[in-house]
Parts: C-alpha cells; sequence; structure tokens
C-alpha cells in the first residue's frame, strides 16, 4: 500500500545495465570538476561517494547501484548549495547571482527524496509527488530571467504539504489522509492554503505522509503510521526515536531537507510536537489565521496549518505566503461563544502581510515571559539542565523570567481542563461535510468503491482488517454521535466547547498574561500544547538543544513560547533572537548503522577496548553522524578485530 506517487519525476532503473548507465554519467560529471576548488568538508563527502561507487561490483544488486548514484549526485549537488545548511533567502541569492535555477534546486530535492526515503534511512516521509513540479520550476526560471526581482520570497521555492491539504485534480496528486479509503481522492479544486501558495509562487513539490487522520483513526497507533502509506521514520534516529504525529512526514521531510520547507496541521500538538522531535522551528498559528477550507478536517474548533522549517526566517516567509482571510472558511472565529469574532475587518486588523519584518536579533529585549511548566529534574535532569540554559540565554537577550507567585510554575495556577469529547464530535460533523462537499467522486483505493460518509470508510476499512494495522476505534466512536442541529449530542458538543474556551483562555492563558503582564508562556519539549490548542493561540518552537541522558537517545529538545490570539508578530521577534544566540539546531546525520552495530556487538564479545572502540561507540550513538563518519568508523574497527596484526592495512584507514 505504500508505493510513493511518482509518477515519471523519480525513475530509478530497474536492470543492472541500465543502472550502471545511469551511474556512469555521475561518475564522468564528478571526475571533470576539480574538488580542489571546494571546501574539504563538501570535496570529502564526494571522494567518499566515489569510494561507494569503486566498492560496486557485477554483481552488485540494481538497489544498490541506483544507491551509490544517488548519494554521489547528492554530494555533488551540495557543492552547488548545501540544502541542509541553505536556508530560503540563500536559494534565492544564488538564483539571481545566477548560480542556481529553480529547475535545479527541484531536480536537487528529487535526488533526496529519492535517497532517504526510498533508498538508505527509507524514511517514508513523502507520500506524492507533483508530476508539473519542474514545468513549474522552467516558467519560474523563465519569469525570473524576465524579472530577477521576483526571485524572493516563495517565489520558485519547492515545499511539501501534509496529505490532509486539498490540492487540484489537475496537479494529479490525491488527498488522503493516509486512508486507503480516501485513497483515489483528487478534488476538484485547491484548498484555499494550496491557492495562496501557488499565489506565492511556491512550488507544491509533493505531499508528506502523517499519522492516518491526524492521529484520529484508533487508539494504540505509533506515530507517523498510516495504512495507505506506512511508517514515516524520525532522522535523527530511525526506529528508535518517535516521529511524532500526526505531521509526521512534514516533521521528517524537513528535517531530512527533502523539501525547502514544509507545511503541517494541527489540532493538538501535530505541528509543534513533530517539529520538536524533528529538532525543528514549528509555528503553530492563532485558529483563524490560515483558512481550513479543503483542509481534511479533524475539529474545526482547533484546527491550523502552519509552517515547519529549519529556521525561524524560514518559517516566517512561509507564513507570509499562507495567510489570509477566507469567508468560506465559516469557523474561522475564535470560538462557538464568539468571543472574538473573525471577521475580514478583525483580520486585516490583527494580522501581517511579511512576518519577515520581524526577525529581530534583539526581538527578546524587554519581553516578560512566564515559566509555565518546569522539567522534572529528578526524572530528566539533561532535559531540566536545558531549560535552565534557556532561560538564562532568554535572560542575557534581554528578557525578563517570571515565575508564580509562589515561585513555583504558572501551569499549577490553573484549574485541570474540562473533560471533553470535542474533537469527536467536531470530526463526525466536519469529516461529514467535507465528504459532501467534493464536487468529484472520492474514491478508496480500489478505485471504484465512493466514499460519502464516515460510516463508508468504515466499513470500507473493514473488508481490508488485513493492512488495517492498529484497527479503527476512534471512527467507530464518533460514528456513533448525533451531530444533527439541535441534537443531544450536538448541545452536548457546545456546552463542552464553550467550557474548553473559558479554561483555557479566561481562566487559563489570558489569566496568565494579564496577572503577571507577560509577552508569552514558556516551557519545552511541548509544554503548552494542550492549553494553546483548545484556546486556538499560537506557539512556536525552537531548537535547544539534545538529549544527554544515557537512554534520552539524543532526542532534541525545544523551546515552546506561546502567546495571545494574534500574536505570530512577536513569537517569531522571541524565537529568532532566540534562535540567533543560541545556533543549536544540527542536522541529522542520516545513516544506516548496521554493519557499525554488528562490528561493535562483536567487539563487545571479544572484550575490546581502546581508542578505536571508543570512537565507533560515540559515532555510533551520535544522532549526528554522517554516512561517510559511520562507514570510517565501522573500517577502523573491522581492522582493529580482524586484521590488528597487519599495521600497514590499519595505516590506510
Amino acid at each position: 500500500m505504500n508505493a510513493m506517487n511518482t509518477t515519471s519525476l523519480i525513475a530509478d532503473a530497474t536492470t543492472t545495465t541500465k543502472a550502471f548507465q545511469d551511474l556512469q554519467m555521475v561518475v564522468r560529471q564528478a571526475k571533470s570538476i576539480d574538488l580542489g576548488d571546494y571546501p574539504a568538508s563538501y570535496a570529502d563527502e564526494v571522494k567518499y561517494a566515489l569510494s561507494m561507487v569503486s566498492n560496486l561490483t557485477p554483481n552488485s544488486t540494481v538497489y544498490k547501484i541506483n544507491e551509490a548514484r544517488l548519494m554521489l549526485q547528492v554530494a555533488l549537488d551540495s557543492l552547488t548549495i548545501d540544502l541542509e545548511k541553505a536556508a530560503i533567502a540563500d536559494m534565492q541569492a544564488a538564483v539571481k547571482a545566477g548560480k542556481l535555477t529553480y529547475v535545479q534546486l527541484v531536480n536537487m530535492y528529487l535526488t533526496r527524496i529519492d535517497l532517504y526515503n526510498n533508498y538508505t534511512v527509507r524514511l517514508d516521509a513523502v507520500a506524492s509527488l507533483n508530476p508539473k513540479a519542474i514545468e513549474l520550476a522552467k516558467a519560474s526560471d523563465a519569469a525570473v530571467k524576465a524579472d530577477p526581482s521576483k526571485a524572493a520570497g516563495m517565489f520558485g521555492i519547492p515545499i511539501l504539504i501534509k496529505d490532509n491539504i486539498g490540492t487540484a485534480k489537475a496537479d494529479g496528486m490525491p488527498t488522503t489522509a493516509g486512508s486507503i479509503a480516501l485513497a483515489n481522492s483528487y478534488p476538484e479544486e485547491d484548498s484555499f492554503l494550496a491557492s495562496q501558495l501557488k499565489k506565492s509562487g511556491a512550488i507544491i513539490l509533493g505531499k508528506t505522509n502523517l499519522s492516518e487522520f491526524a492521529n484520529f483513526i484508533t487508539n494504540g497507533m505509533r506515530n507517523g503510521y498510516s495504512t495507505l502509506q506506512g511508517q514515516v521514520l524520525n532522522p535523527y534516529l530511525p526506529n528508535v526515536l518517535d516521529v511524532s504525529g500526526s505531521s509526521s512526514g512534514s516533521g521528517a521531510g524537513g528535517a531530512a531537507a527533502l523539501a525547502a520547507i514544509t507545511i503541517g496541521t494541527e489540532t493538538s500538538g501535530s505541528i509543534l510536537s513533530p517539529s520538536q522531535k524533528n529538532s525543528l522551528v514549528g509555528l503553530k498559528p492563532t485558529v483563524g489565521l490560515v483558512s481550513r477550507s479543503g483542509i481534511i478536517p479533524l475539529s474545526h474548533s482547533q484546527d491550523t496549518a502552519g509552517p515547519m522549517g529549519r529556521d525561524v526566517a524560514d518559517v516566517a516567509t512561509l507564513l507570509s505566503a499562507m495567510q489570509g482571510y477566507d469567508a468560506d472558511d465559516i469557523h474561522m472565529n475564535m470560538g462557538v461563544d464568539n468571543e472574538i469574532e473573525v471577521d475580514e475587518a478583525y483580520f486585516n486588523e490583527h494580522t501581517e502581510t511579511d512576518y519577515t519584518a520581524y526577525l529581530k536579533e534583539d526581538g527578546l529585549k524587554g519581553k516578560v515571559l512566564g515559566v509555565y511548566r518546569t522539567p522534572n529534574q529528578e526524572t530528566q535532569p539533561d532535559v531540566y539542565e536545558a531549560f535552565q540554559k534557556a532561560v538564562q540565554v532568554l535572560k542575557d537577550q534581554g528578557a525578563t523570567i517570571i515565575y508564580a507567585a509562589d515561585g513555583g510554575d504558572m501551569a499549577n495556577e490553573l484549574p485541570n481542563a474540562p473533560a471533553s469529547k470535542v474533537l469527536y464530535y467536531d470530526f463526525k460533523e466536519d469529516i461529514e461535510n467535507y465528504l459532501k462537499a467534493q464536487k468529484n467522486p472520492v474514491l478508496a483505493s480500489d478505485n471504484k468503491t465512493v466514499i460519502k460518509s464516515l460510516q463508508d470508510i468504515i466499513d470500507y476499512n473493514k473488508k481490508h482488517l488485513d493492512v488495517l494495522k492498529y484497527g479503527q476505534t476512534i471512527l467507530e466512536e464518533a460514528e456513533t454521535y448525533d451531530m444533527t442541529p439541535g441534537s443531544a449530542d450536538y448541545q452536548t458538543r457546545d456546552k463542552q466547547r464553550a467550557a474548553d474556551v473559558e479554561y483555557s483562555r479566561k481562566n487559563g492563558i489570558n489569566y496568565l498574561l494579564d496577572k503577571y503582564k507577560l509577552d508569552g508562556l514558556i516551557g519545552l519539549n511541548g509544554a503548552t500544547t494542550g492549553i494553546a490548542a483548545k484556546a486556538g493561540y499560537p506557539s512556536i518552537t525552537v531548537p535547544t538543544g539534545y538529549r544527554t541522558a544515557e537512554g534520552g537517545n539524543g532526542e532534541p529538545i525545544n523551546l515552546q513560547i506561546t502567546g495571545d490570539s494574534f500574536t505570530e508578530d512577536k513569537l517569531i521577534e522571541m524565537g529568532y533572537a532566540y534562535e540567533q544566540a543560541t545556533q543549536a539546531r544540527v542536522a541529522p546525520g542520516m545513516a544506516v548503522k548496521d554493519r557499525l552495530k554488528a562490528l561493535l556487538d562483536d567487539a563487545e564479545a571479544q572484550k575490546l577496548s581502546g581508542e578505536v572502540y571508543d570512537n565507533a561507540l560515540a559515532v555510533y550513538k551520535s544522532n549526528f553522524a554522517t554516512a561517510r563518519e559511520v562507514n570510517d568508523a565501522a573500517n577502523r574497527l573491522y581492522v582493529e578485530l580482524y586484521h590488528s596484526w597487519w599495521p600497514d592495512v590499519k595505516n590506510e584507514f
């Protein structure tokens, strides 16, 4: 079920002869380059990739030959621009300078997608690709040639969007939410968000895999899993670190630089959590800043889409293109009690057209931030230490940090969250309305069953229990509710939503902001996620480090800041200042470590010790070790284990 819809954009060789022919073309390109003209770190990656090519034999599999070609091409592409480090502004500057074209950029990302999504670490982050991507890139290049000033903002920039964001049938990408029941759903028109992206000139390169139905199909499902596309993996430590949900593919794909930037959606944590788990900057906007029209819904009370990027500047750039008032999103108001009615006038008064204006290195100066929750010092001392360091950075950058009146966490001043089934009620109502609004038949994976209701989804899944790995208990419960206007369930939903709003705003976030005169609330790793989700308020999460404790597996740690409604400008200002002061993010190594692990096991059995073993173990434990570093460590350890009597061999490594 998890074959990526690539059309002709990625066409790897299927025979040994063709694979070697394709490889030879890239090798000739590599050998025509004087690597002495480039920084040693990049030249060494090309040399390493060439060494992998030299290890191939006529008996090598097509898979290995294709993999070697892709590794070499990625290394060569990095000589032009390092996509793991380059910001959107860097890409636009290279285009203006004539050093890069948008066609090249699209092809570079396609190569990375092929290598890391389908080979090596097999992230399974990308669900489908846009067959028009190269055509769009050619048009963008022509436009910039005629007017170089167009090379700015999101124009010509390849992005990946979550596979619940609707795109027009003409684009050739289904909108599936990861469900086999929606596998062949091609909306007639773009979602409002997709149309905004196209207006900006951004190139929608493809769609990302996700936790099925935005993690609202069953209990106990592994984060990042969808029946249609399979399991997304975390590029920092695949199969060990949680990738988080539900914007898992957007998180993993963004961290692995499979696009310039990605878009996720959040109901409660699905932008913020995968951003943290994949060491990204994520911004969950105020509900109402970004339209939900044409996005497969979970809950109109809390749903929003938002940017997930490798730095704050990119997030600000994309958010500027995403936001926009949509009269067709009838639930853009801030709550069922109409506490804040977001009409077009209110929207225009409280939003910005260019959030990059708030990229200020002194953006923390004079800000007052309240500590919402402190990490547990006993259970996670390394996370606690990271928080104390983050607090010190905030202070050093001019912010005032406030604790609760009793000296503790501000969360302790708030009442407990009320019991709520709002998401279940909303989902039943919203998914039914979404399906009814589709102009084109929504076809399941058999390409003939038409899906018109939630019950149809449930029934189709029941016919395919062999692939429905985790079940559908949430769908089945949601189906039991009667969301006819005026029904008991409908009225209960409205009462519970009103209680959620009162708890999270009046008695929650706004209570604390007003009492302590705060610009925002801070915590680590999603501390404010739940209450901000119910309030519909914005949060930004920014990399601050990585776990160091045994058993922490080097998991990323992020600082999270939550503000009042429509304060994205202030959050970007503070997030950018913090990011610039720390420069904490490190790209994942994305190396396959199976061989190194086997050698370490042999070394342990032989009770081997010493510098070579210690280095190999450190490389194995590092989430930042590259394929070259892992291979070098494995080679040295192999020699130490099996050829220690032959000094000349050891000296070769």
